[in-house]
């Protein structure tokens, strides 16, 4: 482990500290300053965890049976997370709530685990599973008041933190049992340590930063990639800012790799002894690209959304010997052989996707969609919508102040570009926004930070962490 970062006492690290440092930091001679950031943030992340716990109230329960009509053999998401953690309770091992298909890797496990305590102690019912979500959100509220702190200084920190325990599209994930609230935590982590990272680079932060990544795979699959691409700018920018060989920064790289793989590598292990073929976090890509790629959603009104019909057809043809890792390969081909039937279509879908994911084509359907699917309340989904549109100008604001103040927020960027990205390959469903949606909230904080100058003594923030 030695040799991944630049000697701290030499003078290019010098150098790369007095670069990145920030003039507003609390953590810079003001340890006063530094308390009183903590208790803010750990407040208004109290306060935070009050609305999610309140407003679960008012979030139906799930359908417990499998879905019928155009979605029969769909089970809602929470209904599995909480049915899988009471399995594993009862020593069966990952069960699928659906019977053609006992054992089960329809979603990573990092979210069953979670819910495994409220679990015990609730053997009936969601109230605790869910608390256990907006105790998650909550801590999400709080580091990303720390992101907003190395982003702009104190001020942006505490204006991120606010916007983050009241906007509906984060807390909108937290009143469920769903992967979404962990995703959103683990983000935030990842990259709260990529920042500091290029502030103060240590070995330690490497490390932790593979585990954070290799957590996030387990629980969200494809945000994998997401956490990658904000980790490995972070080592080779510090391996640049220091002039340090090259050899240092692919040491770096590997840390973080190796450690991630090895987070991802026992679950990959099971899941072969299971099903007798490679699945290395989750069955459930199948699904999601037959239901992106069929007649329904490449022709008519649902063009470029999911196609409720289309994976009960393909379920029809599914052969009955199919274990849940065969059904996935075989929906997989499906999608595939459609797409490529179909690509003088793709222009048309694309642009269409693009549209469904940031709410701007027929938000009242995405809206219904999320009550069938996961029996969201309606009011509540349109609160993200709303809240998603009132925040998007700030946001664009927030963008052009950071530019004008040298703010790094190239990983912010990626954010947002990663979601398009993924909204490209899949369907407009509301939690695929879930990175550009931590996005928003910052560049919202740094907006915040600069209305308040205005009206503030206190300069706002120069110079990025």
């Amino acid at each position: 482990m030695m040799g991944v970062v630049a000697d701290p006492s030499g003078s290019h690290a010098t150098s790369l500290a007095a670069t990145n440092s920030d003039p507003v930091s609390p953590t810079h001679g003001d340890p006063g300053g530094a308390t009183r950031f903590r208790n803010q943030i750990a407040l208004i992340a109290l306060g935070g965890l009050v609305l999610r716990l309140v407003l679960q109230r008012f979030e139906p329960l799930p359908p417990d049976a499998p879905l019928r009509g155009p979605s029969a053999g769909v089970v809602a998401d929470e209904v599995w997370y909480t049915k899988v953690a009471h399995s594993l309770l009862q020593g069966n091992g990952f069960i699928s709530p659906v019977s053609p298909h006992p054992q089960t890797a329809l979603h990573g496990p990092l979210t069953v685990f979670l819910l495994l305590p409220s679990t015990l102690l609730e053997p009936h019912g969601y109230t605790l599973q869910r608390a256990t979500m907006a105790v998650i959100g909550a801590l999400a509220v709080l580091t990303l008041g720390y992101v907003g702190r190395e982003l702009g200084g104190p001020r942006v920190g505490v204006c991120a933190a606010v916007l983050a325990a009241v906007y509906p599209g984060l807390w909108f994930n937290d009143l469920v049992a769903t992967s979404e609230s962990p995703a959103v935590l683990l983000l935030a982590v990842i990259l709260l340590l990529a920042l500091q990272y290029r502030r103060s680079p240590s070995t330690a932060k490497l490390v932790l930063m593979g585990l954070a990544t290799g957590l996030l795979a387990l629980d969200r699959a494809e945000l994998a990639l997401l956490g990658v691409l904000l980790v490995v700018p972070a080592v080779i920018a510090v391996a640049r800012a220091s002039s340090a060989p090259l050899g240092t920064a692919v040491r770096g790289v590997l840390v973080v790799g190796v450690l991630a793989i090895g987070v991802v590598v026992p679950w990959s292990a099971y899941n072969q002894v299971r099903f007798h073929q490679t699945v290395l976090i989750s069955n459930n890509l199948g699904q999601t690209l037959v239901g992106a790629n069929c007649p329904e959603s490449y022709y008519g009104p649902l063009t470029g959304y999911d196609g409720r019909y289309c994976f009960l057809s393909d379920l029809l043809t599914l052969p009955k010997a199919l274990n849940e890792a065969g059904s996935d390969a075989y929906f997989r081909g499906r999608a595939i052989t459609y797409a490529e039937d179909h690509w003088h279509r793709w222009p048309v879908v694309a642009v269409l996707r693009e549209l469904w994911l940031w709410s701007l084509w027929k938000p009242g359907w995405t809206v219904f969609m999320s009550g069938v699917y996961l029996g969201r309340a309606q009011w509540i989904a349109w609160c993200q919508i709303v809240a998603y549109w009132m925040l998007t100008p700030f946001a664009f604001y927030g963008f052009l102040v950071a530019r004008r103040r040298r703010i790094r927020i190239a990983s912010l960027v990626t954010m947002v570009a990663f979601t398009a990205a993924l909204g490209l390959l899949v369907v407009g469903h509301l939690r695929y926004r879930i990175p550009a949606e931590i996005a928003w909230v910052l560049l919202g904080a740094i907006a915040g930070d600069a209305l308040l100058a205005r009206t503030s003594r206190r300069p706002p923030a120069s110079v990025a962490s």
